[in-house]
């Protein structure tokens, strides 16, 4: 991760400070299994500077959120005391927003390693039933794309073991410490077991494969039953009850004892808030494939 001249001026600024603080050593395992190349420090110092910019941006919009409060609403000089708010609001969306991508990017690394796992797993047993070494299984893994995730690990454990010249078994227990999925970090911790104790490691693979292929088929019958919930959820809350109570509303209208606009807001404000809910959620629900 190349770091560009806003962030080395952050490092420089705040390095020092940052490297005592007491957020250094999860951010630095969130670092690590998002595979993100960066000292913790200088992460850490960037998402204090982008704070603080985010803080004057915050300063800007605030005067001109309160120059148009007095003007539209013509509040007096109290209005300017909705200026405390903004900036250290500002401020901390732009710090979260900053700190908290290495573990969201890390537990998206994670849900791609166990949905590919089981498949890859299969990959590494037919090279292991082909006589072919560990290091060289961990190379031809590392190729195929299709994996995702578990190819980008194959390739850092073959990267330890060419380039660092580091023993297979180091080589995995240093995989183990550094990716976010508990499966593959099981799944490595069997080979080493496996292979020191002089076991057959395409049995082992088999034996895995056939785990995870019947824990994808749990998962994914968990999952139609869900969003068949959530299908009769949207059903009663976005379909039938916002009619239902666009029906009562203009019954209540022709009585006379309301006005359009409570039917202008529920057509133009509930409705899109409901099926944006949904539609959210249903993204965040499905897994990537």
């Amino acid at each position: 991760m190349t770091l560009n001249a806003l962030d080395r001026l952050a490092y420089s600024w705040l390095g020092e400070r940052a490297s005592r603080s007491r957020r250094m050593a999860d951010l630095d395992e969130s670092l690590r299994k998002a595979q993100m190349p960066v000292r913790a420090e200088a992460y850490l110092a960037k998402a204090w500077l982008y704070g603080a910019i985010f803080a004057v941006v915050g300063l800007l919009l605030g005067v001109l959120a309160v120059l148009a409060v007095i003007v539209l609403l013509e509040m007096g000089p109290e209005a300017w005391a909705l200026l405390v708010v903004f900036p250290p609001l500002f401020g901390y969306i732009g710090f979260v927003a900053v700190t908290s991508s290495p573990a969201s990017k890390a537990k998206s690394r994670k849900r791609n390693i166990d949905q590919r796992l089981a498949y890859a797993t299969n990959y590494m047993a037919a090279m292991a039933s082909a006589g072919v070494i560990p290091a060289q299984i961990f190379r031809s893994l590392a190729k195929q794309d299709i994996y995702g995730e578990v190819a980008k690990e194959a390739a850092m454990i073959f990267k330890d073991l060419e380039v660092h010249g580091k023993d297979i078994v180091t080589a995995l227990r240093r995989a183990i410490d550094r990716t976010p999925s508990v499966k593959f970090q099981e799944l490595l911790q069997g080979a080493i077991t496996t292979t020191t104790s002089g076991g057959d490691l395409t049995a082992y693979f088999r034996s895995k494969a056939t785990r995870y292929q019947w824990e994808n088929r749990v998962e994914q019958k968990t999952f139609i039953e869900t969003m068949g919930l959530m299908a009769e959820t949207y059903v009663t809350a976005a379909v039938a009850g916002p009619l239902f109570l666009l029906v009562m509303v203009a019954i209540i209208v022709l009585m006379g004892a309301g006005t359009m606009d409570q039917i202008q807001m529920i057509v133009f404000l509930l409705l899109p808030v409901i099926n944006g809910g949904f539609t959210w959620g249903l993204l965040k629900m499905i897994p990537e494939v």
